[in-house]
């Protein structure tokens, strides 16, 4: 049994140094990649793509999981999408999108937008500035648990968020402001949509499903237009409504960001070229023969 304890905390070791080497890819003037996209093509699960101030003339579209894509200031950080498709297109799980401002996306899809989660899952966009897009967030297409908060979300032509056939998002902490409409939600379900203002929106807020909560239990949301007592109705079905809406709008905060342990591309690549590793596929290997050992010693040890 003593083997198999020593060769189990070998195993605990391997697993934690093999997955800890996350890199972060700079992008900027200056920098390593001077288009966000080539960092992100270059970028595996768990990397950190750190984007410099500046404009960037890009339509990304995102297809690698887990990769953290973060601006250095959500106002001098801006993605410009020149009236193409989306400006950043996710098609992956567990991404993290924080600190730009993107804008003027276009397209005919109906999901285009300043960003688009398209059958996307797990994934958070946060700390950002949505402005003069035909949408500002879509949630599209089995798009579930997904995180929108720290958001200033401002006139969009048609819709702020625009959520369809999607499931369990949660949607806190933005100003939705000066757009057609401010939410709409059609076939969503089992959304979590409060402490959110919504400012002077030609239409506030619609909700086909009746499924979504509207407030946490004891506080909603905050509505320019609502100056009455009671639930504030959410058009397009009976059942939508926000049972506690605010008196006062709500103070938007930054979404804090965990990182993983980084280590910088240019040290990476040093080690890499000095020390072969053996990856992921080695590393499976190399445990496959711990484990074959731990057994065969552990089965004297009884």
């Amino acid at each position: 049994m003593k083997i198999i304890k020593i060769l189990s905390g070998l195993i605990v070791i391997l697993l934690i140094t093999g997955f800890a080497d996350a890199s972060t890819l700079n992008v900027g003037q200056g920098q390593t990649y001077t288009t966000i996209q080539s960092a992100m093509d270059a970028a595996s699960t768990g990397d950190v793509i750190s984007v410099g101030e500046g404009t960037y003339n890009e339509n990304l579209v995102v297809r690698t999981n887990g990769i953290l894509l973060i601006g250095k200031n959500k106002e001098k950080t801006i993605i410009d999408g020149q009236k193409t498709g989306s400006v950043i297109r996710v098609e992956a799980n567990n991404v993290v999108v924080s600190g730009f401002t993107l804008q003027n996306n276009g397209g005919s899809g109906k999901e285009d937008a300043g960003i688009t989660l398209y059958s996307a899952n797990g994934n958070m966009v946060v700390n950002s500035i949505l402005v003069n897009n035909t949408i500002g967030i879509a949630i599209y297409s089995s798009s579930n648990g997904n995180v929108i908060s720290g958001n200033y979300i401002r006139s969009n032509y048609r819709n702020g968020i625009f959520v369809y056939s999607s499931d369990d998002n949660k949607i806190y902490n933005n100003n939705i402001q000066n757009n057609q409409i401010g939410f709409y939600g059609d076939a969503a379900r089992t959304s979590s949509i409060y402490s959110n203002n919504f400012i002077d929106n030609k239409d506030q807020a619609y909700d086909n499903s009746g499924l979504n909560s509207w407030d946490d239990g004891k506080s909603g949301n905050y509505w320019s237009t609502f100056k009455g007592s009671g639930a504030f109705n959410i058009l397009g079905g009976a059942n939508s409504k926000d049972n506690y809406p605010l008196s006062n709008a709500v103070s938007i905060k930054d979404v804090a960001i965990t990182t993983p342990t980084e280590k910088p591309e240019d040290q990476k690549d040093q080690e890499e070229t000095g020390k072969s590793s053996p990856g992921f596929t080695g590393l499976v290997s190399l445990l496959s023969i711990i484990t074959a050992i731990a057994f065969k010693y552990g089965k004297k040890d009884q």
